[in-house]
């Protein structure tokens, strides 16, 4: 009977200690689970802290370099060239003969023209003193007085063409290669040379339509030339009084002077013109931190150790860098790196901050 009792407490005895190692267990256990919700993982990022600062920003647009003044030199009669009195390339003053053209028939037809106008002074003059006897008709006089004033007018046409035989450079400057030789025959409008005044230089570029308003004659740009990397100055003249309907762009002319003969005509420049009003201020960013959005960018701050994003408005934008306007204020830690991995509320840590 002993042995059947202490069986039965045993058997009760056994699942009490089971439930009792299987509620200690699982007391154990809870800690643990806590412990490992409790570790929270920050994402390192790359910040910037935001600063306000006066804004001098440039935009660099491709332009062409233009001589002062150009053009081409062309024959106003249907003449042979007689004498070409310039050596190609040379600098020419105004004034000086660049070519001669045969003038012999004209000078011929003004020997002419010179006897038949001293004929017809003397019939005039005789007609004057018979009209006032009236030995001769008014109408006789009249007559004579119309042929002697056509004959003047015919004499002073045969000088103008005569003086179009020399051809002569209407500006000091830089003649070109000729396009025709000694004996040449010319035919009106055919150019023979290009003459070149290059003591200034006009830069020919275009901007955008979002930057009218910013151009104004008088303002200073900075260029460079393919020649050198060197910066020079120019300042803007004159502007087109419409926008290319194409390209919606804006054509603009500065001028430079030309000293030492540095710049050719036909060379692309390099210019660098202002595209932010003078003593604008904003907020530079890089343009890594923006995120596009529906309504326009969005940059990520961190606000108590996650990240937030911000609605920002921008003025310009460039390959490096954005202006913000509004949206940041000044001392804001702008995340610019593993702009992929963030959302709002990611937990984040600065890693380099600037």
């Amino acid at each position: 009977m002993l042995y059947k009792s202490t069986i039965k407490k045993l058997g009760i005895s056994i699942p009490l200690w089971s439930i009792l190692l299987v509620a200690c267990s699982n007391k154990t256990e809870e800690p643990q689970v806590e412990t490992s919700t409790a570790a929270v993982v920050q994402l390192p990022v790359d910040v910037v802290v935001a600063k306000e600062q006066l804004l001098n920003q440039e935009e660099a647009v491709v332009g062409t370099l233009m001589p002062y003044r150009e053009v081409a030199i062309v024959s106003e009669l249907p003449q042979k060239i007689t004498q070409v009195a310039f050596k190609d390339g040379s600098y020419v003053t105004q004034g000086a003969m660049l070519y001669k053209l045969q003038d012999a028939d004209i000078r011929s037809r003004l020997k002419q023209i010179a006897a038949e106008l001293e004929l017809a002074r003397l019939t005039k003059d005789r007609f004057g003193v018979l009209l006032k006897t009236e030995t001769v008709r008014p109408q006789e006089h009249d007559e004579a007085v119309m042929r002697f004033r056509s004959l003047e007018a015919q004499e002073d046409l045969l000088r103008v063409e005569l003086e179009k035989t020399v051809i002569r450079a209407p500006f000091s400057g830089k003649i070109g290669i000729s396009k025709v030789h000694l004996g040449a025959y010319v035919s009106p409008g055919m150019e023979l040379v290009v003459l070149q005044d290059q003591s200034s230089v006009k830069i020919l570029f275009s901007i955008s339509e979002k930057y009218v308003s910013l151009v104004k004659v008088g303002d200073k740009i900075r260029f460079s030339s393919e020649l050198s990397d060197q910066q020079h100055t120019a300042t803007i003249t004159a502007t087109e009084p419409g926008l290319d309907a194409q390209g919606r762009s804006l054509q603009v002319q500065a001028l430079t002077a030309n000293t030492d003969g540095q710049f050719r005509a036909g060379l692309s420049a390099k210019v660098y013109f202002a595209v932010t009003p003078q003593d604008t201020k904003g907020i530079l960013v890089p343009t890594e931190a923006l995120a596009p959005g529906e309504k326009g960018y969005t940059v990520f701050v961190i606000k108590n150790g996650v990240a937030k994003p911000v609605e920002v408005n921008l003025s310009n934008r460039t390959e490096t860098e954005a202006i913000i306007t509004s949206g940041l204020v000044a001392g804001d830690s702008i995340i610019v790196s593993n702009m992929l991995r963030i959302s709002d509320g990611t937990p984040v840590k600065a890693v380099v901050p600037n």
